[in-house]
């Protein structure tokens, strides 16, 4: 199995000769060593074994490709610099280990890697960024003041099940923008629909097989027709603002992407299929992720009387800062994506560990943000830490790093904060002492509160 002495590990499998002298590593592919299952139901359990064993681990696992886990700043550096040469690929991770290339399409994963990605990230980013993201400010506000109206108060309410409707309608308004009441409905009940599929035990064993037929899927049918639903109702909303064009500037994602095609003109890689495409990526990309950083945000304060009655202090005379602070340190502690992964396309050696074409690099998010040479006290929940500070984007990684950072970074940081102040003018969370919750991933790879975050709303007094 493996060679034991204190400082190396020689593992068998594509690792076993270009590890062997390279990787201070250990050996967790064994079920009665670790059990790699730990680590998608019990993440900070998993976490603290693996930091046991030092910044580089290796799994090796029946059926997958060989993976290390890193947990090294240095590492994850060197390989956001390795993003735009082709020897690590993103993508390709991607269709390996994650769903995303049945729920969205071969098509728009190809365009996730190598020069396409380049060119299409600079053309899209302007909508993310700057006057547009805050352009799109009151219509959050507004989703956050209509839902937070009608949630339950005085009782205890599982949030996340809350923070995936509010999230939900904000990407209906925000970034599809479709406003025409039956459309509208349409569109919701797909989404719900989409949501009822991907937490279903045939969604879970489908992405559970896919692991041992090397990232490819059974047939779908089920999933085929939503997705054909919504790019549907994306189309008929396109055709729509086509044909009625207007003098008023509409605010929203597809408003802008649309602009963006009128400007390129004929040759750009903008078409109107890649529009509906990547409105859809954008439904995967931020719906679940905004719902599970809400719910981990209220998770931790209503567990930090004092931080919760300071938020609500600033929020109350306009104070940003803080809140800003808030969510930076929720994000820290529990990131709603634990990694990031890199497939190495060729073989090539980073910050000294020579890897092998085929295996994976798995970037340890959660470990790398809780390590206590980068952080004072990393387990303590504490949002001063970020007060009129900027978070350090070496080790600071919720939304990944290089060529490849998530592209609505500015645009979550802003959603999040929109909609925490809006529903804190409205409504009050009680501070609630019980144990902290689990962190589970449940049904995929997002970290979410065990018990739904657990909160009590009340009416705040006018």
């Amino acid at each position: 199995m493996a060679s034991t002495d204190q400082r190396y590990v020689v593992l068998e499998g594509p690792f076993a000769v270009s590890l062997a002298t390279e990787l201070p590593a250990a050996e967790m592919g064994r079920a009665d060593d670790f059990c790699q299952i730990a680590f998608w139901t019990k993440p900070e359990f998993a976490r603290r074994q693996m930091q046991k064993l030092g910044e580089r681990v290796v799994l090796d696992i029946p059926f997958m490709p060989t993976m290390m886990y890193t947990s090294s700043v240095e590492d994850c550096t060197e390989i956001f610099k390795t993003d735009r040469d082709g020897s690590l690929e993103w993508n390709a991770a991607l269709r390996r280990l994650a769903p995303h290339e049945r729920l969205l399409g071969k098509e728009l994963i190809d365009w996730l890697g190598g020069e396409m990605h380049l060119r299409i990230r600079r053309l899209v980013m302007p909508a993310f960024m700057g006057s547009a993201a805050q352009g799109y400010e009151e219509s959050m506000a507004q989703v956050a003041r209509e839902h937070a109206a009608r949630w339950p108060v005085d009782t205890p309410v599982r949030f996340t099940g809350l923070a995936k409707e509010l999230a939900r309608d904000v990407i209906i308004s925000v970034v599809f923008g479709v406003t025409e009441p039956g459309r509208r409905a349409r569109l919701t009940h797909a989404l719900d629909r989409l949501d009822s599929l991907t937490t279903s035990p045939g969604f879970v064993a489908r992405f559970a097989a896919s692991h041992f037929t090397r990232g490819r899927w059974l047939p779908y049918p089920k999933l085929d027709r939503i997705n054909a639903d919504i790019d549907a109702i994306i189309f008929e909303e396109i055709d729509d603002r086509q044909a009625n064009r207007s003098g008023e500037e509409r605010k929203d994602c597809l408003s802008m992407f649309l602009r963006m095609q009128q400007e390129e003109g004929d040759g750009s890689p903008l078409t109107t299929r890649m529009i509906v495409i990547f409105q859809r990526f954008l439904l995967l990309a931020g719906y679940e992720t905004t719902a599970v950083t809400l719910a981990w945000l209220v998770e931790r304060v209503v567990r930090h009387p004092d931080v919760l009655a300071q938020l609500d202090d600033a929020v109350a005379s306009g104070d940003d800062d803080y809140l800003d602070a808030v969510i930076t340190e929720t994000l820290r502690v529990r990131p709603s994506v634990p990694i990031t992964a890199r497939m190495v396309q060729r073989d090539c050696v980073i910050n000294g560990v020579a890897l092998p074409k085929g295996a994976i690099i798995m970037l340890y998010i959660n470990a790398i943000q809780k390590r206590p040479d980068l952080y004072d006290d990393p387990e303590k929940f504490d949002p001063e830490r970020f007060v009129g500070k900027r978070a350090n984007l070496h080790h600071w990684l919720p939304f990944g790093g290089g060529a490849h950072r998530c592209l609505g970074a500015h645009f979550s940081m802003v959603e999040a904060r929109v909609l925490i102040r809006t529903i804190l003018q409205d409504r009050a969370l009680a501070p609630d002492l019980s144990p902290d919750e689990r962190q589970e991933q449940r049904y995929g790879i997002l970290t979410t509160p065990g018990d739904g975050a657990m909160v009590t709303i009340r009416r705040r007094p006018k």
